[in-house]
């Protein structure tokens, strides 16, 4: 039946490319270059007149081309550079990463001994006829160290003997390992991202419950979403927490997350928002030009609060600092777009009203920051804690973040001590005066607010007597004393 077929394309002129066999799907794959069409419609013709013939049809490639392209495309996106040998040790096929290791272009090193380009291997020719073995060996190439990894490569027979076909060699270099390494590590986790959010030790506080209890059952539902609260709380971060845990349970891995600055729209930005899917972020929404309000509440208008995600592809989520109080007084924001924007608003909460939180956002920030830095977590002391636990944070987890980093950065290898941690001082220590003339009445007061303050992180008469020294019936009665509720 190729016989017959070939036979055709030779009152043509045509050239064969190749001609592949596929005996599964029982089909025969000619391939050559592109013919006028007058001439492919009269050779397909003269082809399906061939007895045993059911259909012929156009293909761009054959199953083994694009099984070759494939295999390549892959090779070429590893991070290490390959190498394959045949059973004489010249090169069959090289990626470009390999060639850049070897300052060779791919062409020159086609074909050739691979050993001529490798001096640290050392094979003889039998042993390349007849791998057995992977090998695993340091060379240097242009003042430069790789891990050199030989693996044989082995194809069976129809009998399901197998005989060794050539050898592959990987060229693994440090200085991409370490890189690959350090964008895993800096890659957020999209299967995990928003559960770090509900780990129990940041979200002792009631304020940050109610925020992430409210974040979970808005976050599959397609209105239009306001995520309000102080700057540096964190308010981009629980979007794309949000943004991938929606993902994850929509399976729609095509949308996309845009996030755009209020300042940076446009009109014909609003005009484009039919034709996005996904998450279209606007940060600092009270920053909007007014005639780009004006077309964003016309644009609200058509998608209304109650539509579902089949009559847009795109969900509106705009972010500020400003408090709604704020927003909605029209100073800033048209009071309609404010309310079309704000159909589901989640509120942010500071630091100062998660006070119960500060010792697993510390231990979680610091944790982060020594991996992705590769140093050693530190032990923080009870005096350090409680130093960062009275702190007020007027730049909440973002002045969080950078103290930690500052510290982790200047004070290795020993544990954090209070002095160590350099903070602006507080308002309440540097307005503190003489009480009634009394020593013994301020220092009472003193230490009634140092309890209060110091109870949300250390929820317990147990847990407090243990951060303070002192005995547990002592703390009980101290609070029973100052009427702290606990």
């Amino acid at each position: 039946m190729v016989r017959e077929a070939l036979d055709l394309f030779i009152p043509h002129g045509i050239d064969m490319r190749l001609v592949e066999v596929d005996t599964k799907r029982r089909c025969i794959y000619c391939g050559f270059s592109d013919i006028p069409f007058s001439k492919l419609q009269q050779l397909l013709a003269d082809i399906r007149r061939l007895d045993s013939v059911e259909d012929v049809k156009t293909v761009m490639f054959t199953p083994s081309e694009r099984e070759h392209n494939a295999l390549y495309t892959l090779l070429e996106a590893l991070p290490d550079g390959v190498i394959s040998v045949d059973l004489k040790g010249n090169i069959t096929m090289v990626t470009e990463l390999a060639a850049e290791d070897l300052n060779v272009p791919v062409l020159n090193l086609l074909h050739k001994p691979v050993q001529q380009f490798i001096k640290g291997i050392n094979v003889s020719k039998d042993a390349w006829a007849n791998p057995r073995d992977g090998m695993s060996k340091r060379i240097r190439i242009r003042n430069k160290t790789l891990l050199l990894e030989m693996k044989p490569i082995f194809v069976s027979d129809d009998e399901g003997v197998t005989n060794p076909a050539g050898t592959v060699i990987y060229l693994k270099s440090k200085t991409r390992l370490d890189r690959q390494a350090e964008s895993l590590k800096q890659a957020p986790d999209a299967e995990n991202y928003l559960e770090n959010y509900f780990r129990p030790a940041v979200m002792k506080s009631e304020a940050m419950r109610r925020t992430l209890l409210q974040a979970k059952a808005f976050a599959e539902v397609p209105m239009p979403l306001l995520v309000q609260g102080e700057v540096g709380t964190g308010k981009r971060d629980l979007v794309d927490a949000l943004f991938q845990y929606w993902q994850k349970h929509q399976g729609d891995r095509e949308a996309q997350l845009i996030v755009r600055h209020a300042r940076e729209l446009v009109r014909e930005d609003i005009n484009k928002l039919d034709k996005m899917s996904g998450w279209f972020v606007i940060e600092d929404i009270e920053c909007l030009d007014e005639q780009v309000q004006l077309d964003l509440a016309s644009w609200l208008s058509r998608h209304p609060g109650e539509s579902t995600s089949l009559d847009s592809n795109v969900r509106l989520v705009s972010l500020s600092s400003l408090s709604q109080k704020q927003l909605s007084n029209s100073e800033t924001l048209n009071k309609t777009l404010y309310f079309a924007l704000a159909t589901l608003a989640l509120a942010m909460p500071s630091l100062r009203d998660r006070k119960e939180d500060i010792e697993g956002l510390i231990q979680q920030v610091i944790s982060a920051q020594a991996e992705r830095y590769r140093l050693p977590v530190p032990s923080i002391s009870k005096g350090a804690l409680t130093k960062l636990a009275l702190y007020s944070w007027p730049g909440n987890l973002k002045e969080l973040q950078n103290t930690c980093l500052q510290t982790l950065l200047t004070i290795k290898d020993k544990e954090w001590q209070a002095e160590d941690i350099l903070l602006p001082e507080n308002n309440y220590m540097v307005d503190m005066a003489l009480i009634d003339d009394s020593l013994e009445v301020t220092v009472k007061q003193w230490e009634a607010e140092l309890l209060k303050r110091l109870y949300p992180s250390f929820p317990s008469t147990r847990r407090l007597a243990k951060a303070v020294g002192m005995s547990h019936s002592a703390i009980a009665n101290k609070l029973k004393e100052y009427e702290i509720n606990t």
